[in-house]
């Protein structure tokens, strides 16, 4: 798969650490152990294989299932794949819509980690007798002596006030969202910093002349983020940004170093579903 280099912007493979051309770093490489299943198939397999009760954490491999409170991947009859989740309302937020399958795949893999490991986090937490959300690296420190209620006051003014200034300073230096922008009938993508737009043969290039009001007032030709949520006759005359599906929005989650290995061997039957956030779209 093809994506592009977010400094010189030539086309180049997303396996590969730097662009060829340039040397820079590329920002979306694609980056999955060898153990990482790929297909439905294979995430089903992996789950036999590690003895995950998929039921019992409440996720549904293959299967578009309708109830409150569950995960799942499915493919839909025209091969697309959806990632969802049913929060305990019943209402559906959906993750992931596209062709790609190993990124489909990857995201219910990873959802299914971060939830065993919050699991985990929380029987180490029960048998240190430490609150929930506590560290388990963290020592423990000597309880120091309170300040006044006046000073503690005047600190959380200062606190509030100095916040505003940084929050009002951030808003200002807001970039365009990542998406499809529309501009007096032409078609532009942003990410990672550069502007792309169709080329002669369809394929998205980097686009380096780009109109001084589209990028001082982007929020008025915003379209969407991602293909499936485009007008349809807007998504008609462009092609999907291809490298979209790969666009991990710096997640930490993906390289999560309190993972190894072995911590699929878990003792589930005091797994309990109702832990999950189930009212968060993901």
């Amino acid at each position: 798969m093809k994506t592009f280099c977010d400094y010189c912007g030539s086309a180049i493979e997303d396996t590969l650490d730097k662009c060829p051309n340039c040397g820079a770093t590329n920002q979306h490489v694609m980056r999955s152990g060898n153990q990482v299943p790929k297909t439905i198939e294979e995430l089903l397999a992996f789950a036999s294989a590690n003895n995950i009760p998929l039921e019992k954490m409440r996720f549904f491999i293959g299967i578009d299932y309708k109830e409150p409170r569950a995960f799942g991947i499915y493919k839909e009859s025209n091969g697309n794949f959806v990632v969802y989740k049913n929060k305990g309302n019943g209402e559906r937020a959906i993750r992931y819509h596209g062709t790609d399958e190993a990124y489909a795949v990857n995201e219910i893999y990873q959802k299914m980690k971060a939830e065993l490991l919050e699991r985990k986090q929380a029987d180490i937490n029960n048998a240190n007798n430490t609150p929930a959300g506590t560290p388990v690296s963290s020592p423990s420190k000597k309880k120091k002596k309170g300040i006044g209620c006046g000073a503690a006051v005047l600190i959380f003014i200062f606190i509030f006030y100095g916040l505003g200034i940084v929050l009002t300073s951030i808003d200002d230096a807001k970039t365009p969202n990542k998406g499809y922008y529309d501009y007096q009938g032409d078609a532009y993508y942003y990410t990672g910093g550069n502007w792309y737009t169709p080329g002669a043969n369809g394929e998205w290039e980097r686009e380096y002349d780009v109109p001084d009001s589209l990028e001082e007032n982007y929020k008025d030709y915003f379209e969407a983020k991602d293909y499936y949520n485009l007008d349809g006759d807007y998504a008609d005359n462009i092609e999907e940004y291809e490298t979209e599906a790969y666009s991990y929005d710096n997640d930490d989650s993906w390289n999560d170093s309190n993972w190894d290995d072995d911590d699929w061997d878990y003792d589930y039957d005091s797994y309990d579903s109702y832990d999950s956030d189930w009212d968060s779209d993901w």
